[in-house]
């Protein structure tokens, strides 16, 4: 998936590339609206973004799950190699403590996450602060990136682009 990045100054700009984007086939679902005053944007009619959006905790809970999971089956296996209470643990201390551990690490990576921006987001945030809207459009496909693209070009003077990722995943 690809993510076009593009600078609006009004809201009304927003609601026009809005409904021109929806007249190319780009669904809501695909466009992201983010700027100071999120109540305008919810009464203009706009997706904003969401809390899953703003903050890193996509990333950073999915990278807690890894290192929490390699965790807990290295101790799964310590626990099962060393048998600290003479009982026979085997396979079920590695499951045991490799769900623990990916949970845990989870959980982690969640909360240091939700405190923190999206890592995709930081080079915009300054420009969100000082009163611009960020459009964010998601495009599955190259078709779709040149229909964002054609109706951007077509709002030039009230749309400036920002950014684009090629290969976008909240995961990353």
């Amino acid at each position: 998936m690809k993510r076009l990045y593009y600078f609006t100054k009004s809201l009304a700009s927003v609601q026009g590339i809005t409904g021109e984007l929806r007249q190319a086939g780009i669904g809501e679902n695909r466009l992201h609206v983010m700027g100071t005053d999120t109540m305008a944007i919810a009464q203009a009619h706009v997706h904003g973004t969401t809390p899953w959006e703003e903050t890193d905790i996509m990333h950073s809970g999915f990278l807690g799950a890894i290192i929490g999971m390699a965790a807990g089956l290295f101790g799964g296996f310590l626990l099962a190699g060393l048998d600290p209470w003479g009982t026979n643990l085997e396979s079920g201390a590695i499951i045991g403590a490799t769900l623990f551990g990916t949970c845990f690490g989870a959980w982690l990576g969640g909360l240091r996450g939700v405190s923190s921006t999206n890592h995709h987001l930081s080079p915009y945030i300054d420009r969100v602060e000082q009163g611009d809207y960020l459009m964010m459009v998601d495009a599955d496909d190259d078709l779709q990136a040149t229909k964002v693209e054609k109706v951007m070009h077509g709002h030039r003077h009230e749309a400036e682009e920002a950014g684009r990722e090629e290969h976008f995943s909240p995961f990353d």
